[in-house]
């Protein structure tokens, strides 16, 4: 029997990108990140199970969701809802929470927005992942075949890149190996990934070293490439007050895919698109 808890939580697992519960389950890893059997998990969607609360913050995690945000609320006190009992609720814990709640921070342009990339979305393995940081040329050539519809050779990739032609020839074959890519015609190698918005897993299925790697990475991009469009700006605001920008940001630099071109123009190029926020000083 479906409770407030199952149907929230379905509702944005689906919203997140996530056709199935098995695939929720397992493009964040599975067990190791959850902390529970698929099966489990399944009952908790069914309405059969509700997770204690540590297991619900992972599960939020896995959803993409900012810490402290409308939807990381609203999936907690659908949580507390079905744990207490709407009667108890209402009567306990609604007047609790009744000031002070913050407004939902999502237009619907960004809602439209975000439906239409959770159907794009490809969420990327681990072991995927493992193959795409290998090494900094490594990584470029993922690019490229993550945003390219044709298909390559590699030399036409070292080419491209400026890379070695066995640099690229290791990489492309190592995307073979863990079904990014897929063979075509003669040292040809075609993407499965192209058109769709790769999504990685959350943080806490990351590897360490796989995190230093892609801060590196992102880092050493950053600092080759030349700057098309900056903006910045300084605000003193509500640190918690200020996270009901964060979903706001993320989708803003998620609304760049929709330039998105999987095919060579007269003036298409890589770019890289950024949203940080940081935090200064208390006062």
């Amino acid at each position: 029997m479906a409770t407030i808890f199952s149907e929230t939580l379905t509702r944005l697992r689906k919203g997140a990108g996530f056709p199935t519960a098995y695939r929720f389950y397992h493009d964040n890893g599975g067990a190791p990140f959850f902390k529970v059997s698929y099966r489990n998990y399944l009952m908790m969607e069914q309405g059969r199970n509700l997770p204690v609360l540590g297991r619900l913050a992972r599960i939020i995690m896995g959803l993409r969701i900012p810490e402290r945000t409308p939807q990381a609320r609203e999936l907690t006190l659908a949580w507390l809802r079905t744990m207490a009992g709407e009667e108890a609720y209402a009567d306990m814990l609604e007047p609790l929470f009744a000031q002070g709640a913050p407004a939902n921070a999502s237009s619907p342009a960004e809602e439209a927005l975000r439906r239409t990339l959770a159907e794009k979305k490809f969420h990327i393995s681990e072991s995927q992942i493992l193959a795409t940081v290998a090494s900094f040329e490594t990584y470029k050539c993922f690019f490229v075949m993550e945003t390219d519809s044709g298909v390559w050779t590699a030399e036409a990739m070292a080419k491209t890149l400026d890379i070695k032609k066995a640099a690229a020839d290791k990489a492309l074959k190592s995307f073979l190996k863990v079904g990014l890519v897929k063979a075509e015609g003669k040292g040809g190698y075609r993407s499965k990934m192209t058109g769709q918005l790769v999504e990685y897993p959350a943080g806490p299925a990351f590897p360490r070293e796989v995190l230093a790697k892609l801060k590196d990475y992102y880092k050493r991009l950053e600092t080759e490439s030349p700057m098309e469009f900056g903006t910045a700006g300084l605000v003193r605001a509500d640190a918690d007050a200020l996270r009901g920008f964060f979903p706001m940001l993320k989708s803003s630099v998620e609304a760049s895919y929709a330039f998105n071109t999987t095919a060579k123009t007269k003036k298409s190029a890589g770019f890289f698109v950024i949203g940080r926020v940081h935090r200064l000083w208390n006062f």
